[in-house]
């Protein structure tokens, strides 16, 4: 590491151009050359000899192979630290001369069972203070697996703690109980599909029944957080619900305490070996306060 160290800071710095480091930032940090070629306007095939080109002129390999792709080696990660170095000083003289900045790719957003759509007034004030960063909400009902498989750049994850591959800031730990609409009288249950049993096994979704335990019962079932949530509303039936949420609808009330074992930690997820861009990196900031404060300020300590 140290060998390689030296000769990224060799003579090679002579010759390098902003532009060549851009390339490298934009291949780790979206994964793939085709994602990288979108974000900077040229083709993939680009993109690839630029990289080789890269590593030709520093005289060894920048990314190794893993199970899940290919992943900045140690040289790599010391000329991915530098770019970011370089990237911040390019982005901090373009603010004090007024130029115009590249716009931001879109952050891809995924979250636990769609429960990202209860956070969209927090995503709306971002956007108002930082309109060159585009955010695209996806479909994704596991955000651990969508910012692992580079779907996602970032994940809102209800989980209790995260794999090794991936990094994160827990922002807040939320309790749910059972709801009902108000003053409707009796209601049954209403259960997870088996989409989103398949796609969330376990957890803290087991507060509420799921898949052929649902299907058993003979419950009307839903695939993502924002269906259950109306379906209660409507009155369709009860179902536990985060408190935080529910909570705040007037048609809705609670039937029963939150039941402590059912809380669980709300996480800003990212891969672990792509550290966020600026775009990215703003929005955890902005969130992790604002979802925070959403929350009632429970806020837990990251490990």
């Amino acid at each position: 590491m140290c060998k390689n160290a030296r000769h990224l800071n060799g003579n090679w710095v002579r010759h390098m151009e902003w532009s060549d480091l851009e390339v490298f930032l934009a291949a780790v940090r979206t994964g793939s050359y085709t994602a990288a070629g979108r974000q900077l306007g040229i083709n993939r095939t680009t993109i690839g000899r630029r990289v080789e080109a890269l590593e030709k002129s520093l005289g060894l390999p920048l990314f190794e192979k893993n199970p899940l792709g290919y992943a900045p080696n140690a040289a790599g990660a010391r000329l991915l630290a530098t770019a970011e170095a370089v990237e911040r000083e390019v982005a901090a003289m373009l603010h004090d001369i007024g130029g115009a900045a590249r716009q931001s790719a879109p952050v891809r957003i995924a979250s636990s069972g769609g429960i990202a759509s209860e956070f969209l007034p927090e995503i709306a004030a971002f956007r108002r203070a930082n309109p060159d960063v585009p955010v695209e909400l996806l479909g994704e009902l596991d955000p651990l697996d969508a910012v692992t498989q580079r779907r996602a750049d970032l994940g809102i994850a209800l989980v209790r703690s995260l794999p090794l591959r991936l990094a994160g800031t827990q922002v807040a730990t939320l309790s749910q109980a059972p709801y009902g609409r108000r003053h409707a009288g009796a209601l049954q249950s209403l259960g997870w599909g088996y989409e989103f049993d398949a796609a969330l096994p376990g957890g803290p979704w087991s507060a509420n029944p799921a898949g052929e335990a649902a299907q058993a019962a003979g419950l009307v079932t839903f695939n993502a957080w924002p269906q259950l949530k109306q379906a209660v509303m409507a009155g369709i039936g009860k179902a536990t619900l985060w408190c935080f949420a529910a909570d705040a609808e007037e048609h809705l009330e609670r039937l029963a305490p939150p039941d402590p074992r059912h809380d669980c930690p709300l996480w800003l997820v990212h891969r672990a070996k792509a550290p966020p861009g600026p775009g990215l990196a703003r929005l955890i900031a902005f969130l992790d306060n604002a979802i925070a404060a959403r929350c009632d300020g429970k806020r837990a300590a990251t490990p």
